[in-house]
C-alpha cells in the first residue's frame, strides 16, 4: 500500500543522521546527575530555549519547548483558556486542530477561504454574528504559510487584514506554522504582526523528523505562567535528550541544510503531481509536499478515498479536513509518505485514475 496520508517529508540519508546525533546527546547526560532523570517542566534549561530562539528569531523568555508543533497548538489553546469557547477555522483544515478543539468542547466556527487562505471579510462577518448571538468568537486557528490541507499561502496584505479583524474583535490567534518552511520567501508570521495577540507554534516533524519530539512555542508575555502549567499537565515536560539531540542539529545547521534539500525535493514532486492531475489541483506553494485535489461531480471525498484504497494508495478524504456543517469536495495528496520518487508517483497516478473515473 502507497502510503500518501500520514505526510512527513523524509530524505534517505536522516536515519542514520538522527541515530548518530542522539548517541552523541546520550554521552551529554551526567550519570550523578539525578536531575536529568526528573520531569522536565521544571528545568529551565535557558541554554535550549536560547538555541530555538536564536533560530526562530524570537525573544528567549517568550520562547519555550514543546513536544512537537502539534503539542504546541495543544498547549496554546490551553494556556489561552479556549476551552468551551469559539473558535474560527477556516472552512477546510487541519484534522489535528479540529480535533483538539473538539476534545477542549470548543464550538468551531467555519470561516471561508480562497487561494490565499481564510478570508478577513467572511471572519469579520463571522464574529460579528457570533458576537450578536452572544456566543462571541475568542481566537482563530490558521495556517497562513502552506496550509494543511491547501497548500496555499496568505499574502502580506490578507495577513494585515486577518490582524486588523484580530484586533477589533480581541481574537487571540494560534498560529500553526509545520509546513512553513516550504515557502522560504513567505511574508512576515502573526507572531511578528500581532505579538501581543499571537501563539506560534513550529515543529521539527515536518522540517527535519517526526522522531525529534521536539517543538517550539512563541506566545506573548502575559501567558508565561500559563504556560508552564500546561506544558506540565499535558506532557510533564518533553524529552531531554531528544531536546539536545534536535537542538544540536539547529544550531550547527544541520536543519537549515535539510530544509534546503526538502524545498528542492519538493518543488520536484509538486510538479511532477501536478503535470500528472492537472486542473484538479488548489493553487498553492510550488515546494510544498502535499497538494488539495477537487473531485469530479458525483464523486463524494469518502467514495474518493475508499476507490484510492482498493486500488493501493492511501489518501484522505477531504470530509477528514471539514469544518462543522461543511461538505467538502476535496482530497489530499500526501507527497512525504514514501521516502522514495517512483512509489509517490504511482500513488499519484492512482488518484489520477480515480479522478477519471
Amino acid at each position: 500500500m502507497i502510503e500518501m496520508q500520514y505526510n512527513f517529508p523524509l530524505l534517505p540519508e536522516q536515519g542514520e543522521q538522527w541515530r548518530e546525533r542522539l548517541r552523541w546527546a546520550v554521552e551529554q547526560l551526567h550519570p550523578d546527575n539525578a536531575d536529568e532523570l526528573r520531569p522536565t517542566f521544571r528545568m529551565k534549561r535557558m541554554d535550549l530555549r536560547a538555541a530555538a530562539a536564536k533560530w526562530l528569531g524570537s525573544a528567549v523568555e517568550q520562547t519555550w519547548i514543546v513536544a512537537g508543533g502539534h503539542h504546541g497548538t495543544l498547549v496554546s489553546m490551553l494556556t489561552a483558556g479556549l476551552a468551551g469557547k469559539t473558535i474560527a477555522f477556516d472552512e477546510i483544515s487541519y484534522t489535528g486542530g479540529l480535533e483538539q478543539a473538539r476534545m477542549l468542547g470548543c464550538r468551531v466556527v467555519a470561516v471561508e477561504f480562497d487561494g490565499e487562505g481564510m478570508r478577513a471579510d467572511s471572519l469579520r462577518e463571522v464574529c460579528e454574528r457570533k458576537r450578536t448571538a452572544g456566543a462571541p468568537v475568542s481566537a482563530v486557528y490558521t495556517m497562513p504559510t502552506v496550509h494543511n490541507p491547501l497548500s496555499c499561502v496568505a499574502s502580506l496584505q490578507r495577513r494585515q487584514e486577518i490582524v486588523e479583524v484580530a484586533r477589533e474583535f480581541d481574537l487571540l490567534i494560534v498560529q500553526d506554522d509545520a509546513y512553513g518552511y516550504m515557502e522560504p520567501s513567505s511574508p512576515p508570521s502573526y507572531a511578528e504582526l500581532a505579538p501581543e495577540r499571537t501563539f506560534y507554534t513550529r515543529g521539527l516533524s515536518k522540517s527535519y523528523a517526526p522522531a525529534t519530539q521536539t517543538g517550539f512555542l512563541i506566545a506573548p508575555e502575559r501567558f508565561t505562567a500559563a504556560i508552564e502549567n500546561a506544558v506540565k499537565n499535558s506532557t510533564t515536560g518533553t524529552s531531554l535528550v531528544n531536546n539536545i539531540a534536535a537542538l544540536s542539529l539547529v544550531a550547527d545547521g544541520t536543519v537549515d541544510a535539510v530544509i534546503v534539500q526538502k524545498v528542492e525535493e519538493g518543488r520536484h514532486r509538486n510538479a511532477a503531481a501536478r503535470a500528472l492531475l492537472g486542473a484538479a489541483v488548489f493553487p498553492g506553494a510550488a515546494a510544498a509536499w502535499l497538494l488539495w485535489v477537487a473531485l469530479p461531480e458525483g464523486l463524494s471525498a469518502e467514495e474518493a478515498e475508499a476507490r484510492c484504497t482498493t486500488k493501493g494508495a492511501l489518501v484522505s478524504g477531504g470530509n477528514w479536513f471539514a469544518a462543522p456543517g461543511v461538505v467538502s469536495r476535496g482530497l489530499r495528496i500526501g507527497l512525504g509518505g514514501e521516502v522514495e520518487f517512483e512509489r509517490v508517483m504511482e500513488g499519484v497516478r492512482i488518484v489520477a485514475e480515480v479522478l477519471q473515473g
